[in-house]
């Protein structure tokens, strides 16, 4: 499926998390789209997900629901990173392809970070399914 925003022209291809090593999710981004964010953490530690939840810290904002998504990491024995100094998006594509590279993928919802990998995969979350994304 084609898609068209004020980000570009992408390209959408069913896929799921299962088929990487491991995943870089962008929490704010991905608990965001769920009822119940801490369905988030216990699902992926219910799995065994190896996956690293980047949280957003960079703005003052960020910090109450911060401090809660990392004590859920907590709770549930997730490896988290704080994204201290820009989007979360990003620094997960920064750490996806420093520390994994090929067979690992971001999960998020924006477009910014399919802009940045070169390596990892980015998988899009839209529409309660999750999407592999290519910048056209």
């Amino acid at each position: 499926m084609r898609v068209r925003s004020r980000k570009g022209v992408f390209e959408l291809v069913p896929d799921f998390w299962t088929g990487y090593r491991r995943l870089y999710v962008d929490v704010f981004s991905i608990a965001a789209s769920l009822s119940r964010p801490e369905e988030l953490f216990s699902s992926a530690a219910e799995a065994g997900v190896d996956a690293v939840f980047v949280v957003d810290a960079w703005h003052e904002s960020h910090l109450p629901l911060a401090r809660r998504y990392v004590e859920l990491c907590r709770r549930y024995g997730l490896e988290c990173r704080l994204s201290e100094h820009r989007p979360a998006e990003l620094y997960a594509v920064e750490l996806c392809e420093a520390e994994c590279g090929e067979g690992c993928a971001v999960l998020t919802r924006d477009y910014d970070a399919a802009i940045k990998a070169v390596k990892c995969a980015v998988l899009l979350f839209k529409g309660g399914r999750f999407w592999r994304v290519f910048k056209r």
